[in-house]
């Protein structure tokens, strides 16, 4: 991430969501979360970093099956490291720290960490070889390296429904970022420059029925897509979100429509 101002977005649009961002809407981030910690198979005496920790899925997720080892999630987002402190406290995993910390200037010395994980926070970043390098250096050799990112078809068709409307605000949407990361060879392309090797990628078929607009509108208003919304005045996001929900109405009909939130998982070793 070079360009401050859109790291600054990113901050201020986490920091906005925060508060519903373990929304049953979102039911993906903890599935994935599950499933991530599975393919990990963990030993015990683990010491983790969790990078763009968010709310804690994955930390408090892999906290629960190290009994000796430790936990560190650092994020950008006070507003989510705080929901992570609060379902940590919750749970009573003594056994996590959560710290505010740019991936782009780690406080960490090389080689502290056994795995390191970052679920849907990789493609976030304007250079995302340098950002897994420096995930890289902080685990030893021989350790495990985790990321998740969505497939190209998640969200769809709402995903461009929402995008096509937003666009017609006048206003410039950015690329979606997981499409960056989104197929397996992109993946590897990553995992490679960096000297990651036996990678073993996990195609995670998750989705749901949607039956009703306002699932998704739940998707839209507690995630990422919030920050485009931000950009609208009051009185234009109140139009928007009739106008789409209609759209959304159109395409769900009487029966609904699955929902399409899958997700690939890849993990590799540290040469």
């Amino acid at each position: 991430m070079k360009n401050p101002d859109r790291k600054k977005m990113i901050q201020q649009g986490f920091d906005t969501v925060a508060a519903g961002y373990d929304h049953p809407s979102l039911s993906f981030f903890p599935e994935t979360a599950k499933r991530l910690v599975e393919h990990l198979q963990l030993n015990p005496t683990d010491n983790l970093l969790d990078v763009c920790t968010g709310t804690g899925c994955v930390a408090l997720t892999a906290a629960e099956k190290l009994s000796q080892g430790k936990v560190t999630g650092i994020d950008l987002s006070s507003g989510m490291l705080q929901q992570a402190k609060n379902k940590a406290t919750e749970r009573n995993l003594n056994n996590t720290e959560f710290k505010q910390m740019d991936l782009d200037h780690l406080e960490f010395e090389e080689g502290s960490f056994d795995v390191a994980t970052s679920s849907f926070g990789l493609f976030f970043l304007e250079d995302m070889t340098k950002g897994l390098n420096n995930i890289a250096n902080t685990v030893k050799p021989g350790g495990k390296i985790a990321i998740t990112t969505f497939t190209g078809e998640a969200f769809s068709p709402m995903a461009d429904i929402f995008i096509k409307r937003f666009e017609s605000t006048g206003r410039e949407v950015p690329p979606l970022s997981w499409r960056r990361l989104a197929t397996e060879e992109l993946i590897k392309e990553q995992f490679n420059a960096v000297g990651i090797t036996k990678i073993a990628i996990h195609h995670e078929p998750l989705g749901y029925q949607m039956t009703d607009p306002q699932m998704w509108w739940d998707v839209v208003w507690n995630a990422g897509w919030r920050s485009l919304l931000n950009q609208l005045e009051a009185d234009e996001q109140e139009l928007f979100k009739a106008e789409h929900i209609k759209e959304i109405s159109d395409v769900l009909g009487d029966d609904g429509v699955w929902f399409n939130t899958e997700v690939l998982i890849a993990v590799g070793e540290k040469q």
